[in-house]
């Protein structure tokens, strides 16, 4: 699944690079670890009452993570999701890229 195929079927859901691991979505934590990619939208101005953010970390995806954006990290393990008839969960997700970034 390529980004521009996630933003059109969740174009609420948003993947974030962030410099450490954060298990809940604490905005002020996420705000404070952010690393801005090109294709992440102003992460401060994002809508947080509608939008479903998930942190990537670069300390547990550091080759998945140096080799693509937090955006296309995120459209490839929804993709790998949906092929799989996986629910689409944070833990499926995270599964996903912990077996992408083991093949780096």
């Amino acid at each position: 699944m390529t980004v521009a195929e996630l933003k059109a079927l969740f174009p609420n859901t948003h993947f974030i690079k962030t410099k450490t691991h954060i298990d809940r979505p604490v905005i002020a934590l996420m705000q404070q670890e952010f690393i801005p990619d090109a294709d992440t939208p102003e992460f401060p101005g994002l809508d947080i009452g509608t939008s479903r953010l998930y942190p990537l970390s670069i300390t547990a995806y550091p080759a998945v993570l140096a080799s693509m954006t937090a955006m296309e990290a995120g459209a490839w393990a929804v993709g790998k999701c949906i092929r799989e008839h996986w629910e689409i969960t944070k833990d499926n997700i995270e599964s996903c890229l912990a077996n992408l970034e083991m093949d780096f």
